[in-house]
């Protein structure tokens, strides 16, 4: 009987996975946590076979809490279930060993086969993604500038091309204003940009957005 763990801030996602994996697969035992914080405390206590998890959710740095579950239970496969399908995005959490990367739009088959798959032990990643992978020649090496950013500078980056005020990045990080600054500082010095516009058109080149 497999066990697994829904992470996502949204009940009604949550909801509506249970559901279909129920339907899917019966007797299937299934946890649910609503930020980094809680799912963090389920790993802790119990084994999963599975974790699905979106990317974006309030008080939640997720690169980190992917990085501390990959230490302390290296094995779990982890299926990233995001709205944000950017393949620079997916990139960074495909090289960090997740086995799974599926938007939140995709039909509710393809959901349940991306699940089958990765319960096999293999790899499940979005059609329009995999596209785009396949097109990389550099996918294991960091040659695109934006390889030079940390976890949460891509992430600030990410906000901020999208036309994201510091105020907002802010709050949805929970970080202070002034982080968020010295980020954007750091941010625009290793991209080589002095400016949002400019950095909104790398961006672009190297499918940030």
């Amino acid at each position: 009987m497999y066990k697994i763990l829904l992470v996502d801030d949204h009940s009604i996602v949550r909801s509506g996975i249970r559901l279909l994996l129920k339907e899917q697969y019966g007797g299937i035992l299934i946890d649910e946590a609503r930020n980094g914080s809680q799912a963090f405390s389920k790993i802790m206590d119990q084994v999963y076979d599975l974790i699905i998890m979106d990317i974006n959710m309030p008080n939640t740095d997720t690169f980190s809490l992917l990085q501390n579950v990959r230490a302390i239970v290296p094995d779990v496969p982890i299926m990233i279930f995001t709205i944000m399908t950017e393949y620079a995005f997916a990139k960074r959490y495909l090289q960090l060993g997740v086995k799974g990367y599926i938007s939140k739009q995709a039909e509710d088959g393809e959901i349940l086969k991306a699940v089958h798959t990765i319960l096999r032990g293999k790899l499940a990643i979005c059609p329009d993604l995999l596209e785009q992978m396949a097109d990389d020649t550099h996918f294991r090496k960091e040659v695109d500038p934006f390889g030079l950013l940390s976890n949460r500078e891509l992430e600030i980056a990410y906000h901020l091309v999208k036309g994201r005020s510091v105020s907002y990045i802010a709050d949805t990080l929970n970080i202070h204003t002034s982080t968020v600054g010295t980020h954007k500082a750091r941010i625009f010095n290793k991209l080589k940009v002095d400016n949002v516009v400019v950095m909104k058109d790398l961006a672009t080149q190297y499918r940030l957005i």
